[in-house]
């Protein structure tokens, strides 16, 4: 476990309505938002196979992406 002191403080916007669905979710798993990032970060830096999906993910309902499918 990392301690407070050696964590860093970022700031990142999302979707509200992304959040907003995350929050529900995270009440019913018990997982944060902390938790959900680090475990991402990790996973991005040591499986390329999960590297490699977040690379191509393109279509996302929150953000409107879909379009960029439509272009591919």
């Amino acid at each position: 476990m990392v301690s407070k002191a050696k964590r860093v403080i970022t700031s990142v916007k999302i979707p509200q309505t992304l959040y907003e669905d995350f929050k529900v979710t995270s009440v019913k798993t018990k997982m944060s938002l902390q938790d959900i990032v680090e475990r991402a970060m990790f996973m991005y830096l040591t499986d390329s196979s999960f590297r490699q999906s977040v690379h191509e993910q393109y279509n996302t309902y929150y953000t409107g992406s879909t379009l960029i499918d439509a272009i591919k």
